[in-house]
């Protein structure tokens, strides 16, 4: 039988009153507690009033269906109790004569075979179905609208939204409906779900004006090895290089040049999405000789402003990181969570995917990455990896995490955690045997495990218990330019989780936890410990230091002045 979701979204969509893309958007972030109508409600999409209607509709319309269902299974209970009528008895042939033992019995005359059927003749080539052909949407396998299909059951008109025209939409009948459920509720993906590598070549321009394709942006960005380009109608160009944000020319662009990189940038999208005016969105793209990239599109009414992340196409050996030297035992863990954390842009996808990487090289393991969006294409030299992106491969990130265990993956890299959810799932995962990276928001460990935990609410001291049992090991990074801001380093606060630090989560006395670092000697590392390291070695300025520190006061003489 079709889900409330499902009619509330072929009402809609049927009726123009929403657009494939809003529910695309949408049907992903459908719970327990919120239905497709109340987050285009919440969205500003649909009114009160209109919302109200469609509910109290949709709320008659299953009643309808689920007593049509209902009846047939009624008739089919009362066929099968009929009795079924006996056969008329065969009438008894007449009796052979009776023959010896010894006489040999004569060979059965042997009836003519039946003359084959004529083949049937090849329909003509074009009534022959498309084997390609799509569906009008598929999310994730499932179709929100349901199959189009004749039916027996019409919606009619609903009250209070008479100037909407809302016409007669056909919904699949009882019979269909229970024929659907019997198939699994995840499809495979449709061909064109692929992830590109954008692989080729392209000229780099000596010097960029508006005039360039965003593919010769891109090209120009990765050969001066900047992270992040940024493209707007209130500023030039501009790109970050080892941290400071720089203009690459004189003028801004104008709103139609942004439409027509925007469109070029949509060209590069594996999963065919179509931007849609006033909503925001991020997604990878891949472009030929410009690489995969990753595009978060903000609206100012009508005019796109596009901030697009450079992913590099090669991997950083973990050791080449320079993490303390204890993580590399976490390469060893057989099962648990790894948290990952860091300020946005701080480099924790790159540690991730090493982390993933040197892992596939020292065992032959089974590895899926659950990402938000795909960013760099990961290798693994003696197994398998399988990377989904929440939203193209997978409903949510939870689902994905579920999935990753019954498919038996033996490690799980999740980048990243932004729902309370996710970390149950997440270490749900780690509990039936996996062994999870996860990437998180977060300065320091005793900030992160404490937003983690006041996340949870009324169930804050049970997931204190779980972490104790599952969290492994916790890093936290920051990137500094060098001195010469030609490059940057990683500074890091990180620790092994031990049973005595274990104790502290779950009493949830986690106010201790930056002296129980400093106190770990081999097992931890705080993060002012390693600022001081990078300062002595003078790879940092001292300034750079003072400001991400966590102790001020220690770094007090590096204070600028004024």
């Amino acid at each position: 039988m079709m889900t409330k979701n499902q009619i509330m979204a072929k009402v809609l969509f049927s009726n123009n009153l929403v657009s494939e893309q809003q529910i695309q958007e949408y049907w992903g972030k459908i719970d327990a507690s919120h239905d497709l109508g109340e987050l285009l409600l919440e969205a500003g999409i649909l009114d009160q009033q209109t919302y109200a209607a469609v509910s109290q509709y949709v709320q008659d319309l299953e009643v309808k269906l689920k007593a049509a269902e209902e009846a047939k299974a009624t008739q089919a209970k009362q066929e099968q109790a009929k009795p079924e009528p006996k056969p008329e008895p065969k009438p008894t042939p007449a009796a052979k004569p009776a023959t010896s033992a010894f006489e040999r019995p004569k060979a059965a005359t042997p009836k003519p075979a039946p003359k084959p059927a004529p083949a049937p003749k090849p329909a003509p080539a074009a009534e022959a179905p498309k084997a390609n052909a799509e569906k009008p949407l598929a999310l994730e396998g499932n179709n929100p609208y349901g199959e189009s299909s004749a039916t027996s059951v019409q919606i009619e008109k609903v009250e209070g939204l008479e100037q909407t025209s809302i016409a007669p939409v056909a919904i699949a009948s009882a019979e269909e409906e229970l024929m659907a459920d019997d198939k699994p509720e995840e499809e495979a993906l449709p061909d064109r779900f692929e992830i590109e590598s954008g692989e080729g070549s392209i000229a780099v321009p000596s010097q960029l004006t508006s005039e360039n394709s965003l593919a010769e942006i891109l090209a120009f960005a990765r050969n001066y090895k900047a992270t992040d380009v940024y493209l707007s109608e209130t500023a030039p160009i501009a790109m970050r290089v080892c941290g400071s944000v720089n203009y690459v020319n004189d003028s801004p662009f104008d709103a139609s040049q942004l439409s027509k990189l925007l469109s070029e940038a949509k060209q590069g999208f594996a999963d065919g999405y179509e931007p849609v005016v006033g909503v925001d969105f991020s997604k990878s793209f891949a472009l030929a000789g410009a690489g995969r990239n990753r595009l978060t599109v903000t609206w100012n009414e009508t005019v796109p402003s596009l901030a697009i992340r450079v992913i590099s196409a090669e991997s950083i050996p973990l050791d080449k990181l320079y993490l303390p030297p204890f993580c590399a035992e976490f390469l060893d863990l057989p099962h648990g969570l790894v948290l990952i954390a860091g300020p946005s842009g701080s480099g924790r996808s790159t540690t991730i995917g090493a982390f993933g990487e040197a892992l596939s090289q020292k065992r032959f393991v089974l590895m899926e990455s659950i990402e938000k969006p795909i960013e760099r294409l990961l290798q693994n030299v003696n197994g398998m990896t399988v990377q989904k992106e929440v939203g193209l491969h997978a409903k949510s990130g939870v689902s994905a995490l579920h999935d990753a265990v019954q498919a038996g993956a033996g490690v799980i890299l999740f980048d990243h955690l932004e729902t309370v959810d996710e970390l149950w799932a997440a270490l749900q995962a780690s509990s039936a045997g996996a062994l999870v990276f996860a990437v998180a928001a977060g300065n320091d460990v005793y900030g992160l495990l404490s937003r983690l935990l006041s996340a949870a609410a009324d169930r804050e001291a049970e997931l204190a218990a779980a972490l104790s049992d599952e969290l492994k090991g916790v890093i936290v990074q920051h990137l500094i330019p060098v001195i010469d801001n030609q490059d940057q380093v990683l500074a890091v606060e990180a620790l092994k989780v031990t049973s005595s630090i274990a104790n502290l989560i779950r009493r949830r006395e986690l106010i201790q936890l930056p002296s129980a670092i400093a106190a770990a000697k081999n097992l931890g590392l705080s993060l002012d410990d390693s600022l001081q390291n990078l300062v002595e070695s003078g790879y940092i300025r001292g300034e750079d230091a003072w400001q991400r520190s966590l102790n001020r006061r220690r770094f007090a003489a590096y204070r600028p002045k004024k």
